[in-house]
């Protein structure tokens, strides 16, 4: 066990590092009246328990929030001093801060703030934690504009790291615990700390329980130097926002999902040792050096490109930043130095990242437009994609009336136009360097599409590439053949066509889009949404003759897959999804009897009543039908009883489709 004593103008605490030292806590708070414990979901069911059977006290009040930096926020800091005030806290009161960053953070914040201000006691969980938000006071809660906006210095009055609790961490938040703990190796004016990391690499990954305890305890000595240098952050202490300005700024464009903040304070570092070599205050061998301590944790620490103007306005929000310069921690002469950086030559580090970037798609079809950002990685003209980022669909009907008139209505363009203005918003305040947009049959069918294109590219400024069906259906295939080892048919039902693709892994066999789809389907047979008998046996006829094709494939073996809404949204109703939740769609075995017996649900009410069915989206609610009708015939003309439902489609094939223009 390690204790460590900081000392800082405004308040001297301990810092006690070890395993299952839980229980030390008690001789710290006999003396107060009330007493929180705040943790969140995910850490109250491993430890919640534990901890309050190990706490003497029994009138300890117990308060959980939802887990994930995006929880960091002025609502749940709310719903905690709503529960405070509610159960009668004064200023005799303490809060006891159970949990990752985001926990220590907001329960110091929330501390720092209640009746003034009242005691506090940090007991991280995590390795992030640990090293860095439970200790030296700077506590805060997210802005929607930007990461700790709203803050303030308060120390804590005793801080508490369990490594322990490392043993159930999930390996995502151990490395990005490890993007601080390599840092404050950069920080440390000597090596000792960098060569003793470089020389346990080995078993600081492994979670050796004597190793865990040094690192930390090396750590946080070097950040509790700093914090007693300069508690205020007037000086110094700006060194421990190494990799920050960088790291912060991709936080927010991935709205605190899908990026740790130690893989963010990671890549930042490195976008900072490239500024550093840049200005010729470091050596490419210094560099390499830096980036290899990374590489040997094997932490992701390459910078993503990002468009230099969204890039720029999230550096410019620390108010001593400049109308031309931005402040940075670089590296020089062996330490660290704070320096104003030119724009210039930030846009020209951002450059030199290009491998790694931003990129959105847009799948206009002939029910809804569809949007697609993610991280995408180049390499030797392959895309690959590296972080699914966001995902949204609008329904727009695009497609309305074209199978009869060959015309896009004015209404329908309007209603679509206005998505995907909506759609380059939300692509430009996210970063996307590039965004491509394909649109498929109802476009493709229509006598005005040229009129439409050049409408979209004049006020949502996304320029369209009509796309043959054939290739719709690769970028099906393309969006899944790497999920699956055996043979694989995808079935793509969209409002004016459905897609079917056959092959396995980089094998296309077939490929084909035939002009069927639930709109077009309803529009024929089911006006006013009558189901008849009659109606529903000749749209069946309609199908099987115009997906006679597919017969050939009948008795051959592979995995039927199905994409995009109608197999979706069977997944949805039977779940009874209020919110659609894709991870829990995605690679769901939906059943011939499960299919059926939601149509039976479906048809038995009438188009108001159906739009209230629980996981049916309410702008689908009269092409649903259709699209079960749809889907069981062409599993009885395949004889398949299951369809696998994935959340990858076209959308996934198209981002990683190396050219779009090319109509093969």
């Amino acid at each position: 066990m390690y204790k460590l004593k900081m000392n800082t103008k405004s308040k001297q605490y301990s810092i006690t590092i070890g395993n299952n030292i839980i229980d030390k806590i008690n001789s710290s708070i006999e003396n107060f009246d009330k007493i929180l414990l705040l943790t969140n979901t995910t850490v109250g069911s491993l430890y919640g328990k534990e901890v309050l059977n190990k706490l003497f006290r029994k009138d300890i009040f117990y308060f959980e929030i939802p887990d994930g930096e995006i929880y960091k926020n002025e609502k749940t800091l709310m719903d905690i001093y709503t529960f405070m005030i509610e159960n009668n806290f004064n200023r005799n009161s303490l809060i006891i801060s159970l949990g990752g960053g985001v926990v220590c953070d907001i329960g110091g914040f929330a501390a720092g703030t209640f009746m003034r201000g009242i005691e506090f006691i940090q007991c991280p969980t995590s390795l992030l934690a640990q090293v860095d938000a439970s200790i030296g006071g700077k506590v805060a809660v997210n802005h929607p504009l930007g990461k700790n906006m709203i803050g303030l210095f308060k120390q804590p009055l005793e801080v508490f790291i369990d490594i322990n609790f490392l043993k159930t961490l999930p390996e995502i938040e151990f490395k990005s615990g490890l993007g601080e703990v390599l840092k404050h190796s950069f920080i440390s004016k000597d090596k000792n700390y960098f060569n003793f990391l470089r020389k346990n690499i080995k078993e600081i990954l492994s979670l050796d329980e004597n190793i865990l305890e040094e690192m930390i305890y090396y750590s946080c000595e070097i950040k509790k130097s700093i914090v007693e240098e300069d508690e205020l952050e007037t000086g110094i202490r700006a060194y421990l926002n190494l990799g920050h300005t960088y790291g912060h700024a991709l936080e927010t464009l991935y709205n605190f999902q899908h990026i740790s903040h130690g893989e963010g304070v990671a890549k930042g570092i490195i976008f900072a040792g490239a500024l550093s070599k840049k200005l010729n205050y470091i050596t490419q061998e210094e560099f390499l050096e830096i980036q290899n301590l990374f590489l040997d944790f094997k932490l992701d620490c390459e910078p993503v490109h990002v468009e230099i103007n969204r890039l720029i306005e999230l550096m410019m929000k620390d108010k001593k930043n400049s109308l031309d310069s931005i402040n940075f921690i670089l590296f020089k002469n062996g330490y660290l130095t704070k320096e104003k950086v030119a724009l210039e030559n930030i846009s020209h580090i951002n450059d030199i990242f290009s491998k790694k970037y931003l990129k959105a798609i847009v799948d206009i079809g002939t029910n809804s437009c569809r949007l697609f950002i993610g991280e995408v990685e180049k390499n030797n003209h392959q895309i690959t994609i590296s972080k699914k980022l966001y995902k949204g669909v609008t329904t727009t009907r695009l497609g309305q009336d074209v199978n009869k008139n060959r015309y896009l209505l004015p209404e329908a363009m309007e209603r679509t136009v206005e998505a995907l203005e909506a759609f380059s918003k939300i692509s430009k305040s996210m970063g996307v360097c590039e965004i491509k947009a394909f649109a498929t049959s109802a476009t493709r069918d229509s006598e005005n599409r040229d009129y439409f294109i050049d409408l979209v590219k004049k006020r949502a400024n996304i320029e369209i590439i009509c796309i043959p069906g054939k290739l719709e259906a690769k970028f099906g295939f393309l969006g899944n053949s790497s999920r699956f080892e055996n043979k694989i048919m995808i079935i793509d039902i969209g409002g004016g066509s459905t897609e079917f693709a056959l092959g396995e892994k980089d094998n296309l066999e077939f490929a084909r889009s035939f002009n069927v789809g639930v709109v077009r389907a309803t529009e024929i047979f089911f006006k006013d949404q009558n189901y008849s008998t009659e109606n529903i046996l000749q749209c069946q006829k309609w199908f099987q003759e115009n997906l006679e094709e597919i017969l050939e494939f009948r008795n051959l073996d592979f995995t039927l897959v199905g994409v995009a809404g109608s197999v979706t949204t069977n997944v949805s109703v039977l779940k009874s999804m209020e919110i659609y939740d894709p991870e829990e769609v995605d690679l769901y075995p939906l059943s011939r009897k499960e299919i059926e017996s939601n149509l039976a649900l479906f048809m038995s009410k009438d188009l108001e009543e159906r739009k209230k069915i629980v996981g049916l989206q309410y702008n689908r609610a009269d092409v649903i039908i259709s699209g079960n009708l749809l889907l069981l015939t062409i599993m009885d003309m395949l004889n398949k009883n299951t369809i696998i439902v994935s959340e990858s489609d076209n959308l996934e094939g198209g981002m990683i489709y190396e050219n779009i223009s090319f109509h093969n």
